[in-house]
């Protein structure tokens, strides 16, 4: 119920904050596509209820093209996720709700030094190179991407402590499913199209990673044994077979500013998430009892004590 189907104020409040965001696409040839896109605040605005108008050097995909966007605000630990299909000037909205903020507290994404000045290494192969290996190493957050069988798209975000991207061999990545908002929408996903492609982000680094391959899903102990945190063993990993792997500069995170504490969003600046959300359920048209009841008691008071106890206590 925290989905909704337009973007109200509260979207266009944190649309005007955000300095960038990944966006996924599925092209023609059926391919799942990410790139992070934006490079300063307010990129991306609402043209009416229902489109999303971006700068003109923003990428755009084909027209028609199933988008999902994951519009990052440097310093907030949450996100906001828009859905819907890409057009001449930006995107027709037909899914917006924010994401609650696990992946990034257990990321630390925002606890950054300032961007490295070092000459960038950058590589294209069918497979996991060594260079793309130590950035790996280093990535404490991706995003994945996919479509289900009709072709809306999806970007959902992941974060764990630095390493947590498992290279099984240059050929396989594995990523450990962590508690989230509950709507598993990349495993429904690739069980219906199995193809993803998953961005890597570094804090400090202008660079990014992007795998495009098959996923599959796996409850290998062995496996899920390595990726134990706080002995928290994940119930299900993520298995990507590579067809694809690339190391390069990002413009979009460059030009954003990312890592800088200066870019960080003030305290006070958008309204708590709690309130957001809550207000987000009230609009909720969904039907039925529970619904009317989930409704009447989405307080903010509400919310954000029970969303305190979660983040507190189902963070692994």
């Amino acid at each position: 119920m925290k989905s909704i189907a337009e973007l109200d104020a509260h979207c266009s409040a944190i649309l005007a904050c955000s300095t960038a965001a990944v966006m996924v696409h599925l092209d023609r040839d059926g391919v799942v596509h990410a790139v992070v896109v934006g490079g300063r605040a307010g990129f991306a605005r609402p043209d009416g209820a229902s489109h999303l108008a971006f700068d003109a050097h923003v990428a755009r995909p084909e027209v028609g093209s199933a988008t999902a966007l994951l519009f990052l605000i440097p310093g907030w630990r949450e996100s906001l996720r828009v859905n819907g299909r890409s057009d001449a000037t930006g995107l027709v909205v037909e899914e917006a709700f924010v994401h609650c903020g696990k992946a990034m507290i257990r990321s630390e994404l925002w606890s950054s030094l300032e961007t490295a000045t070092d000459a960038p290494v950058v590589s294209e192969s069918d497979r996991i190179d060594d260079a793309q290996r130590v950035f790996l190493s280093r990535t404490p957050f991706v995003v994945i991407g996919s479509c289900d069988k009709d072709g809306r798209a999806d970007a959902s975000p992941k974060g764990d402590p630095a390493g947590f991207v498992s290279v099984l061999d240059d050929r396989t990545v594995a990523l450990p499913d962590r508690p989230g908002n509950r709507r598993t929408d990349t495993f429904h996903n690739l069980l219906e199209r199995p193809a993803v492609t998953v961005l890597a982000m570094s804090p400090g680094d202008d660079r990014v990673v992007e795998i495009r391959g098959r996923a599959r899903l796996t409850t290998d102990p062995a496996l899920l044994a390595t990726m134990a945190v706080q002995d928290q063993v994940p119930k299900v990993a993520l298995v990507v077979d590579v067809d694809h792997c690339s190391l390069r500069v990002s413009d979009a995170v460059r030009g954003a500013a990312l890592w800088s504490p200066a870019t960080h969003l003030s305290k006070g600046t958008l309204p708590r998430a709690a309130k957001i959300w809550a207000d987000h359920v009230k609009s909720s048209d969904r039907r039925g009892l529970a619904a009317a009841a989930v409704r009447t008691g989405a307080s903010e008071a509400a919310v954000r004590a029970g969303i305190a106890v979660d983040y507190r206590q189902n963070l692994y």
